[in-house]
């Protein structure tokens, strides 16, 4: 007896001490094959320097609807994660904005409440919902107004932290002079850039030490760059410079009086070649790509339709490179393609992105004719490269170059238009990993997403069903008939003489 009440007492011992465990260690296992519920390298490192506390509040709505939850739940085990490797104050607050009081103070906070409509007992109904974050860093604070399956949360939570601890930001140029875009036409680039980096505009004239910038951005340039210039980037490469190139090289101009597409060279095609990159002078089309609003008639009457434009590709087909890990698509208004050249020059010459399968070029000048019926045979040169990247180990120095610049262009006023995520993420990665090989950048596409069953056909599913109904009634049978045939095994050997 006292043996027994001795075994008990240990048991609830080790309850206890396996509970107190629980509240100060957070572990989970990572059965994902992409390491989806891991933190990489980068975030752990970041998380495990940082020597400022710590506070995140979660306003978060009480009844969100379940797929919302589900984001919810992993934000909150991400945190989990953050605090367990942290070697200092990290406390996590969950705060439900359910009273006006509350919904005041994440207001205040910064946190932006959205509408969405619910299904509930057969009923459509409208719910403001806030699931957003404020983080307090030592005295810096940074929010997240609003969570959903965009939100690459280890990147956002990895990027905050670091914003807090890094004294020193890379510091990035955009080159004017040229009639280059200016940082107002591309507010969602710099608003991304602006995060990481510190951002400047310089003149290659008035700028003779480019040692500072860890990369220098050209963007849309319409003039011609002179000898002194492209001899002032070239410098700039030879000491290690980074440089990020987005050229209209091909312009293509559709409105009322033409319809026409002619390239525009401006000296950096020259710099390019140079080191093995040669943008040709063409327009790619591809049967993937986005559509342009036409004026049609008929008879008396006129009207606007949608048409596919082949001039305006939508990319999908990018190399397994950090710079394009997890893009999707980004559309192109107007590209050429690059040719890869052999030079006495020592960089590696890396493609980033291609068209489709279905694509093709066409020899500048070109005339437009939207009323054209595409046909198999203007597809004939498929997998054309538009964007690359050019490197250097002797001294360091890389380029990304694209073929387009209108992919990163917002412009301002009435002509003022948002880009598609991919295109910014594009940019964004480009010059992240020109200016920083941290890593962090890979965690920009890095999105909560819940795996969905492989469909299956309709004899599968019969089969499994009938099996899983069937299988544990076999198992109970065989089960039976082996204890059925144990038990008279020793019935037998009970009744014969001598058994003990």
């Amino acid at each position: 007896m006292k043996q027994v009440v001795q075994n008990n007492i240990y048991i609830i011992i080790v309850i206890i001490l396996v509970n107190i465990f629980s509240v100060f260690a957070f572990v989970r296992i990572d059965f994902t094959s992409n390491n989806r519920y891991s933190l990489s390298k980068v975030s752990k490192s970041t998380i495990k320097t940082n020597t400022e506390p710590i506070t995140v509040d979660f306003y978060v709505t009480e009844d969100l609807p379940q797929e919302l939850k589900k984001i919810a739940r992993e934000f909150i085990y991400i945190l989990k994660e953050y605090k367990s490797l942290s070697n200092v104050y990290f406390k996590i607050n969950t705060i439900h904005p359910d009273n006006e009081q509350t919904e005041h103070k994440a207001l205040q906070a910064g946190i932006q409440p959205i509408l969405i409509e619910i299904s509930e007992r057969d009923m459509e109904k409208i719910q403001n919902i806030y699931m957003g974050a404020v983080f307090s860093i030592g005295e810096k604070k940074a929010v997240l107004p609003f969570i959903n399956y965009n939100t690459p949360l280890e990147y956002e939570i990895t990027r905050l932290l670091k914003q807090a601890s890094d004294t020193l930001k890379p510091h990035i140029a955009f080159i004017k002079g040229h009639q280059e875009a200016s940082l107002g036409q591309m507010p969602q680039l710099i608003n991304e850039l602006s995060q990481l980096t510190d951002i400047s505009v310089i003149d290659l004239f008035s700028t003779n030490d480019l040692s500072p910038y860890s990369v220098l951005c050209i963007i849309d340039p319409k003039d011609v760059y002179t000898p002194y210039e492209k001899e002032q980037l070239n410098k700039y490469l030879r000491q290690g410079g980074r440089l990020f190139i987005a050229l209209n090289h091909a312009v293509g101009q559709i409105n009322e009086s033409q319809n026409s597409g002619f390239i525009n060279r401006t000296g950096i095609e020259d710099l390019l070649e140079d080191k093995g990159l040669k943008i040709r002078y063409d327009f790619v089309v591809d049967n993937n790509c986005s559509t342009i609003t036409v004026k049609q008639h008929n008879g008396f009457m006129s009207y606007q339709s949608s048409v596919s434009f082949p001039y305006l590709p939508i990319i999908t087909n990018f190399s397994k490179h950090t710079i394009t890990h997890g893009l999707n698509a980004i559309l192109l208004p107007f590209a050429s393609s690059i040719q890869q050249v052999k030079t006495n020059s020592t960089y590696i010459f890396t493609p980033l992105a291609t068209t489709s399968s279905i694509s093709g070029r066409q020899q500048a000048p070109v005339f437009f004719n939207l009323q054209k019926q595409w046909t198999r045979n203007d597809f004939n040169q498929p997998h054309s490269i538009v964007a690359a990247l050019l490197t250097n180990d002797d001294n360091n120095s890389a380029i990304v170059t694209i073929t387009d610049a209108d992919f990163l262009i917002n412009d301002i006023g009435i002509y003022a238009h948002p880009l598609r995520t991919d295109n910014i993420n594009f940019a964004v990665n480009s010059i992240e990993w020109l200016g920083d090989n941290s890593g962090l950048i890979k965690l920009r596409n890095k999105f909560t997403t819940f795996a969905s069953l492989e469909p299956i056909d309709d004899y599968t599913k019969s089969f499994l069903k009938y099996f899983n109904f069937l299988l544990p009634l076999l198992i109970t049978l065989i089960a039976a008939a082996i204890r059925f045939h144990t038990k008279r095994i020793k019935r037998i050997n009970r009744s014969r003489p001598g058994y003990i």
